[in-house]
């Protein structure tokens, strides 16, 4: 049961990502403004791309901390994804993908089979 909920949360972290690669339209009302700025975007587009294709792996395992920060770059207005600095937000993406990027890789339980020679 706590797999599944494992795997819906990195499910939904996974679209988050990929729609959070993807600049955004400007607000039109005075002058334009963004959430996220188009350049912070762009540079930071690959590394959560990649983030999101790993989390769909199921068999790689990833510490609910990791996914906790994943979701703090996205979503929390004080993250660097926000900011103007595209250098900080590219450093902490990157920084990010190395860890899921090397997570272990599970294997399923198998019991060993006896071969004859």
């Amino acid at each position: 049961m706590k797999r599944d909920r494992n795997i819906k949360k990195r499910r939904r972290l996974a679209r988050a990502l990929e729609r959070a690669a993807v600049p955004e339209r400007p607000f039109r009302r005075g002058p334009i403004r963004y959430l996220v700025q188009p350049s912070v975007t762009v540079a930071c587009a690959p590394s959560l791309l990649a983030i999101a294709t790993a989390l769909r792996e199921e068999a790689l395992v990833v510490d609910e901390d990791v996914l906790r920060s994943i979701w703090t770059f996205i979503c929390d207005g004080a993250s660097p994804f926000f900011g103007r600095d595209v250098t900080e937000a590219l450093r902490e993406a990157v920084r990010l993908q190395h860890i899921v990027v090397r997570a272990e890789t599970t294997v399923p339980d198998q019991e060993p089979i006896a071969v004859a020679v």
